[in-house]
């Protein structure tokens, strides 16, 4: 019997393994079944030379919307097209809607789908009435009861924090937080304007994820006169708290990462934020592209596919599940290249850098299916008035 892919000559960068150079990866029913130098080609079925190109685990997008029930999702095989083989729906459904997000989502999809569940009943439902408006909308039983009952694929509790939590930030994070303590697992906090960072930063226990951490948006993490960050963002990382990045359309400044980077504070994963609203121009929003921006900022290609494979992983207690090349795990594995030149990169409030590099999809494995980077069509919602909202009146017509 011979197996069925290997995958050879490529360079391997697999951070769970602390493996940074030339290795051959074996393939077979869905499984990595070898790892090393020198794997005998004949033994395989079909064997690909990626001479030149880069071999990593499939990407872990810790921050993303993928249930349609709603005006934010947007189809998971969109991350596909990109590497992202693990795809990590943050909140955009509560305890109400998340079985049907389960049952025609999630059960089908040629992604892997994990999920937050926001603490509001029916999560991200629009943007021009959000989700916590009214605290009533928050109910910390049901959430950590749909939470257990189904842990195969919830991985914890989400709620935002800023305007959409109105005059009521704190009580909802509360709110929030006695969710994830009732199911006892991790609370992932959104925070923009409008955010008691200080508040909440106090509050967060080990393992819960604090996401949009470079948002620019009076981030509060940031002090006044600009000098650093305030006290209990170190106690927090210090204490074990995740800090995300969470791009979107409106959630990551250079200025801010700037000014982190100066402070020697680094994200701990590296995530897209994609929705309906980051998925299309001027954003144009992918895995692989916020990626390319930490270059700009000096992280080594290495940190990055880190902060993307073994740290979300780790961050989901799936690490020893997905997020490597070792024996024995799936085989969700990502090529791509890394381009020279020069590659203008845009943060959510209209800044440009210049960068000189960038990662280009080539290759994408989800276990037993193999994916060409691209190949894969996803067809986005129409657009409503109602969107421009969140478009500004420079919405493209038509609407539906």
């Amino acid at each position: 019997m011979k197996f069925d892919l290997l995958l050879k000559n490529g360079h391997v960068i697999d951070p769970a393994q602390d493996w940074d150079g030339p290795a051959d990866v074996g393939i077979h029913a869905g499984k990595i079944v070898a790892f090393g130098n020198d794997l005998n080609a004949a033994e395989y079925s079909d064997a690909d030379d990626v001479s030149g190109l880069y071999v990593c685990p499939g990407l872990i997008d810790l921050h993303g919307h993928w249930f349609e029930g709603g005006l934010y999702g947007i189809n998971a095989e969109f991350g596909l097209n990109h590497g992202v083989t693990t795809a990590v729906d943050a909140g955009t459904a509560g305890f109400a809607n998340f079985p049907e997000f389960r049952r025609r989502t999630i059960a089908s999809s040629r992604a892997r789908i994990l999920a937050f569940v926001h603490v509001s009943c029916l999560g991200l439902h629009a943007p021009f009435v959000e989700e916590l408006l009214d605290l009533r909308y928050a109910r910390p039983g049901e959430t950590a009861a749909v939470v257990e009952r189904h842990s195969e694929v919830a991985v914890g509790v989400k709620v935002r924090i800023g305007a959409m939590t109105a005059g009521h930030c704190n009580q909802a994070f509360d709110l929030a937080r006695q969710a994830a303590e009732l199911c006892r697992k991790p609370l992932m906090v959104h925070i923009s304007a409008g955010a008691d960072e200080a508040y909440i930063l106090d509050r967060l226990r080990p393992g819960d994820i604090l996401t949009h951490c470079f948002h620019g948006r009076s981030n509060g993490m940031i002090q006044k006169d600009g000098s650093g960050f305030i006290a209990q963002v170190k106690s927090a990382r210090e204490r074990g708290v995740v800090f995300d990045i969470g791009h979107g359309c409106g959630s990551f400044s250079w200025e801010t990462a700037q000014k982190a980077f100066e402070h020697h504070f680094w994200p701990d994963t590296i995530s897209t934020d994609l929705h309906r609203y980051s998925v299309d121009a001027p954003w144009l929003v992918t895995l692989p592209s916020v990626m390319s921006k930490f270059f700009c900022l000096g992280m080594r290609l290495q940190d990055v596919v880190q902060k993307t494979t073994a740290a979300p992983a780790r961050a989901l207690g799936r690490e020893h599940e997905i997020g490597s090349l070792r024996i024995g795990y799936p085989a969700d594995v990502f090529v791509f290249r890394q381009r020279q030149g020069e590659f203008e990169f845009a943060d959510t409030h209209g800044a440009v850098r210049v960068g000189n590099r960038a990662i280009e999809p080539v290759l994408v494995i989800r276990e037993k299916q193999v994916f060409t980077a691209g190949e894969i069509q996803v067809a986005l919602r129409e657009l409503y008035d109602a969107d421009r909202v969140v478009f500004g009146t420079d919405l493209p017509l038509p609407y539906p």
